[in-house]
């Protein structure tokens, strides 16, 4: 049986509306990954419409699919079955995290139909996102990263560049989108060791750095004057030597997988090494150190309190177990 829906081309009406909506999404400043993400959700889920699949575990396919209302053909024609019947379908074939994903980026969907007069009901109203079993962050082990920074020991132009990077993530938690598009001259500052960044919804904030990090960074701008591409771009991130282009987010993502796995990271992690993981690693030391969540939300630049807590709780679980190393329980008995 197959797993995913057919290359059924989404009906013209629904993919007017998906456009008219990006127009919308890109008016209220989201950011163009959240704009696409979110519209290709809302296709994902018309292209489902027109040739449903049932999950595989549904004892009998046929009878699910039997009782899905008709696929709609205008605004007003969407129901909440069809909604519960993709999540289902979601649920099944994609992890909790996606799926709930895919429900809230429907929601907004939905709720724009309401805005312009599309719909008069939203068929989402009574329905619940699904549940997400909450995991711990991943942390990168100190000593993990210290082996990664130490494959990064040359003194050449490459190595300089990558050390620098490291740092700045893991020291900052900054989002890989983020450190990506510094500009030398007008977010850097290696006296007051503070980098401005622009974040998500178009909001700048100051990340600031450690005296090692610092290091690292006056380094790399020595080895950036002497690149020859140098005068062509006042992005801090510049590629080898042969490329006139900025290094580019992926750029840094791939350069993050090859350090990664150089220094064992399958081995160790169970996974590449990625810059969000960076990000994992400056929320929790900050947490375990006795920072506040408060504080926490404005570095990382979230606008609630949940992803703080979510640090929060492997703070204070690595916290507790230390704890319990040092009291050591079991040598009463």
């Amino acid at each position: 049986m197959r797993t995913q829906p057919a290359s059924t081309p989404v009906p013209a009406w629904a993919n007017a509306l998906i456009d008219e909506w990006s127009m919308t999404l890109e008016s209220e400043n989201k950011s163009p990954k959240t704009i696409r993400c979110y519209t290709d959700v809302a296709r994902k889920f018309h292209t489902w419409l027109a040739e449903p699949i049932a999950p595989l575990e549904v004892p009998d396919p046929r009878a699910w699919l039997d009782r899905l209302p008709a696929p709609p053909q205008a605004p007003e024609d969407y129901r909440d079955g069809h909604v519960k019947a993709w999540i289902a379908y979601r649920l099944a074939t994609t992890s909790p995290g996606n799926a709930n994903n895919n429900y809230r980026a429907l929601q907004t969907y939905f709720n724009w139909l309401l805005d312009e007069d599309e719909i008069e009901t939203h068929p989402m109203a009574r329905m619940k996102p699904p549940h997400v079993p909450e995991q711990p962050a991943p942390i990168t082990s100190v000593d993990f990263i210290k082996k990664v920074l130490a494959g990064c020991a040359g003194k050449d132009f490459v190595n300089r560049r990558d050390e620098a990077i490291i740092r700045l993530i893991w020291d900052t938690g900054g989002r890989l989108s983020e450190i990506a598009n510094i500009d030398m001259e007008r977010d850097l500052d290696l006296q007051r060791r503070v980098v401005n960044v622009l974040g998500k919804g178009g909001k700048w904030r100051a990340l600031p750095f450690t005296p090692a990090t610092g290091k690292a960074l006056a380094r790399y701008i020595r080895a950036r004057s002497r690149h020859p591409h140098a005068d062509g771009t006042t992005r801090l991130w510049l590629g080898e030597h042969r490329r006139r282009t900025p290094l580019s987010d992926n750029g840094i993502k791939i350069m993050l997988r090859r350090r990664g796995r150089a220094a064992g990271a399958q081995e160790e992690l169970g996974r590449d090494l990625h810059a969000h993981l960076g990000r994992h690693f400056q929320s929790h030391h900050f947490l375990k150190a006795g920072g506040s969540e408060g504080d926490l939300m404005l570095l990382n630049g979230w606008t609630t309190p949940q992803m703080a807590r979510r640090y929060g709780k492997s703070a204070a679980a690595s916290r507790a177990h230390e704890a319990a190393d040092r009291i050591r329980v079991g040598e009463l008995l």
